[in-house]
């Protein structure tokens, strides 16, 4: 029950202790060798005699309240309204809201194929990605042909030295 330290007892121990004073409190049949041992342990830790402290105290602030009777036929009542409740399920009332709403997703994605359909917009690059070329762009006329390195030498010589200009000529 302790942690053997510094002779306080753990949270663990605590807690079954308490729950079984819980049990004792309320009538309940427990052993008695564990009744024993949490009344043991409640007259040695302070955590668990506070707490007894305070059943003992909103026990007593309960008893000092005046008695109080449910009107006549409450509990009728009371069992009648669970039965009604209990007749349509909870299912059914959520599915007119599940329908709704697919209803309206169909609509929405229904009504936004159509406009793509209807007016396909036009997919262009920016004019500054446009103008960007990489040294690798010269060397395939497009993406699936195969390399040919004199039209890309041929090309990147051009982007470097200029159309017109030879390698010795002064830029």
């Amino acid at each position: 029950m302790t942690d053997g330290f510094d002779g306080r007892v753990d949270d663990a121990a605590r807690a079954e202790a308490l729950r079984v004073l819980s049990l004792l409190r309320d009538g309940r049949p427990v052993p008695a060798e564990e009744a024993q041992r949490a009344r043991a342990l409640a007259a040695a830790d302070p955590g668990a005699a506070a707490m007894l402290a305070a059943w003992e105290r909103q026990s007593a602030a309960l008893a000092a309240q005046p008695a109080r009777a449910a009107s006549p036929g409450f509990t009728g009542r009371v069992l009648a309204a669970a039965r009604g409740e209990q007749a349509q399920p909870a299912e059914v009332l959520v599915l007119s809201l599940v329908r709704r709403l697919a209803l309206a997703a169909a609509l929405l994605l229904s009504g936004t194929l159509g406009w793509s359909l209807a007016f396909p917009s036009v997919l262009r690059a920016d004019p500054d990605v446009q103008r960007q070329r990489h040294a690798v762009d010269h060397f395939r006329p497009t993406p699936f042909a195969p390399d040919d390195l004199d039209a890309g030498l041929r090309g990147r010589y051009r982007e470097v030295y200029g159309a017109g200009l030879s390698p010795e000529a002064p830029r």
